[in-house]
């Protein structure tokens, strides 16, 4: 059991699953982002949340939704990585160790698990918490997920040679546990083996992980499950923000993402908000099994350093599309560059997000392609039904259920209407609902 155990706790995340991605911005921005509602939040401190689940449940794709969200939203986010895969790229061969070897392992594994997040609270605390803005502690894992793979007696023994506790583990480190259940429940179409070598498990030894790791954390007063459903892995995702959101106090997606195109802006009373503000440059890559990829440089207006972000998203399955996403770093970032896909246009915007009536828009205007230049756009997740659009902005056309309306659309249309020489200077000129090629987005 440990060993079929271990493949699926060092696997790669699933690259079939889906999520939206959201910018971060610098720290000024993000003490001004949150401003407006921080006496809902009460006295800066740091919020520990460990997001944790099956193999193939979309964790990965899901903690990096929620730190590019939070840090939208004024909060300082520290991601404390998963210890087990650390100690494996480090050199680490638990596949190769013996149980009692492998217990120990495990032991290793719990103590530097408890000392990193011990530290990214120190360090959150301190350089955070006295500069009056609250943070989030994203655990890639926790203390219980051991329980499930080296089982009860030997879990029990290592409490009994440590003096430890399962209050002092699981009740008193964290605020909240998000569980996400494994595709293999519900999912079945969404867990491959394909995309990633390490994972070698049925799906039934992939269900009975999933359990157990659930099962781990009961009695913790903040576990939460999310499962698979009947909808969509965005809409997975979504709820998996909204829990945590719910869990901080602040705006979660409730619902559906809705676009609009804007006319006009009241810069003023937008100005009251203090709405962050950073800028996106959106570079498509060249694919040969026809799905859309792109890398994504965010960088702060006023300067900083930039992040870096990956998105693929793939063929349709069934009626909905896979993607996936990833954080870089700068070498990985210029790597992806050069496999750039020259018949596609860089896309160059900027993006302003703000909250008005607990809910969290993005106002985004675009800069380039020249076909697109003066766009803005509005981005929100809204319960249906219940939504009021901002008075200080007037909508020209909601373009939700436009299939045209995206980035690569915008990328592929503007090639077009540029040689076509249909481009106009206005760009309401036109039927709002005709195809984008005739100038009308």
């Amino acid at each position: 059991m440990w060993r079929a155990a271990l493949r699926l706790r060092h696997a790669a995340p699933c690259a079939t699953l889906a999520a939206l991605t959201r910018c971060d911005e610098d720290t000024l921005q993000k003490r001004t982002t949150w401003k407006a509602s921080s006496d809902k939040l009460g006295p800066p401190r740091v919020h520990r949340i460990v997001i944790t689940g099956g193999p193939c449940a979309g964790k990965t794709t899901a903690m990096a939704k929620l730190s590019l969200r939070l840090q939208n939203m004024g909060f300082d986010v520290f991601v404390v990585p998963e210890v087990a895969t650390l100690t494996i790229t480090g050199g680490a061969k638990p596949g190769n160790y013996t149980q009692r070897q492998h217990r120990d392992w495990e032991v290793s594994v719990l103590k530097i698990q408890m000392a990193l997040e011990d530290n990214f609270r120190d360090i959150a605390e301190k350089c955070s918490l006295s500069e009056g803005r609250h943070a989030v502690l994203l655990m890639d894992r926790g203390t219980m997920d051991v329980l499930a793979y080296v089982g009860k007696d030997q879990f029990d023994d290592v409490l009994e040679e440590f003096n430890w506790t399962i209050p002092q583990l699981r009740d008193q480190r964290y605020e909240a546990v998000v569980h996400l259940v494994t595709a293999a429940i519900g999912a079945e179409r969404f867990y491959t083996l394909e995309n990633n070598k390490a994972r070698m498990e049925s799906r039934p030894e992939a269900i009975a992980l999933d359990g157990r790791l659930a099962r781990a954390w009961v009695g913790h007063n903040a576990l939460h499950v999310v499962e698979n459903g009947t909808g969509s892995f965005e809409e997975k995702i979504r709820k998996t923000v909204d829990v945590v959101c719910r869990s901080l106090g602040v705006p979660g997606p409730r619902s559906q993402p809705r676009w609009w195109i804007v006319r006009n802006v009241d810069e003023q009373a937008l100005a009251q908000l203090e709405p962050a503000e950073w800028k996106l440059e959106h570079v498509f890559l060249r694919t040969s099994d026809g799905s859309e990829s792109r890398v994504t440089k965010k960088s702060s207006v006023g300067g900083g350093p930039a992040t870096y972000h990956h998105r693929v998203r793939g063929k349709m399955v069934g009626d909905e599309h896979s993607t996936s996403e990833r954080t870089l770093s700068l070498r990985e970032y210029k790597a992806l560059l050069k496999t750039r896909d020259p018949g596609r246009l860089k896309i160059k915007k900027t993006r302003r997000a703000f909250l008005w009536r607990d809910e969290y828009y993005m106002l985004d205007t675009f800069h380039s392609p020249e076909s697109a230049s003066g766009t803005t756009t509005l981005f929100v997740e809204a319960p249906k039904g219940e939504f009021s659009f901002p008075p200080f902005l007037e909508a020209k056309v909601d373009v939700t259920t436009k299939h045209w309306f995206s980035s690569s659309a915008h990328d592929s249309y503007a090639r077009t209407m540029m040689l076509a020489g249909e481009v106009s200077n206005d760009p309401y000129d036109g039927d709002a609902n005709a195809d984008p090629r005739r100038g009308a987005w």
